[in-house]
């Protein structure tokens, strides 16, 4: 005999699994939302025209919009021998794709401080120029050229034109901060110490954001780091890994 409580149960049924599916559809996925704050540790490679080292930094980053986030970044640069570099940076990157996607390229510009510091007394700056030039010696920097010349009684800071005289080249420091260097003169203990420099940086570049799990990511990134002084710039060249996390 056919049930008459048969036909409600399917209809119930049908409206029970059609709900639930519904609701799954609707409901937020586990975990942390894509656009969360999330720090990350960095590792890379920094290079430019006259030398390369390692980086390491971290940064943290904080979503504005389901396309824009800030990110403060801060890392450590090995410049060559005897030189290394702070790089202070504040920015945006701004996803290309919406954040909710496993992998997302973005686009990178910022701004800080790119602090450099140089130990003038390694072989490759100015350490081996006591074997070759008495204390007191001037050496000038040559406007528009690598390298100082050697002189006396000049007083200006900086040689214009052409040179015939001794030269000397410290082969791992840029003419970026050679030339601002000024008149230097042959220090009578040996011991010539160490130069810095703060100037602004602009940074520019991009990378992909790729999610791990619904909290850890990683991030390949280039950027260039565009440092500006005296109407002049140098240019140093970043390519970095990520590991981050995701509040």
């Amino acid at each position: 005999m056919r049930s008459r409580y048969l036909p409600p149960l399917v209809v119930s049924f049908a409206l029970v699994t059609w709900s639930g599916w519904a609701s799954a559809q609707t409901l937020p996925p586990a975990g942390p939302p894509a656009a969360a704050p999330a720090v990350s540790a960095v590792g890379g490679l920094s290079a430019s025209s006259a030398t390369s080292g390692v980086l390491v930094g971290a940064t943290f980053t904080y979503p504005v919009t389901d396309r824009v986030s800030f990110e403060a970044l801060g890392s450590y640069l090995g410049r060559g021998p005897g030189a290394r570099a702070l790089n202070l940076n504040f920015g945006m990157l701004v996803n290309l794709l919406p954040a909710d996607r496993k992998a997302v390229p973005y686009v990178a510009l910022g701004g800080g401080l790119y602090r450099t510091s140089f130990d003038l007394d390694n072989a490759h700056l100015f350490g081996g120029l006591m074997s070759q030039y008495a204390p007191g010696t001037q050496l000038v920097p040559f406007g528009g050229m690598l390298g100082f010349g050697m002189m006396q009684g000049y007083t200006g800071t900086m040689w214009q034109g052409p040179w015939t005289g001794p030269t000397f080249d410290p082969q791992d420091m840029p003419h970026f901060y050679e030339s601002r260097l000024g008149m230097m003169t042959v220090p009578a203990n040996g011991r010539w110490g160490a130069r810095r420099f703060t100037d602004p940086v602009i940074s520019l570049g991009g990378g992909l954001n790729a999610a791990l799990t619904s909290h850890v990511f990683v991030r390949p990134d280039a950027r260039a780091l565009v440092v500006l002084a005296n109407g002049d710039h140098y240019t140093v060249g970043v390519m970095s890994f990520s590991l981050g996390y995701r509040f």
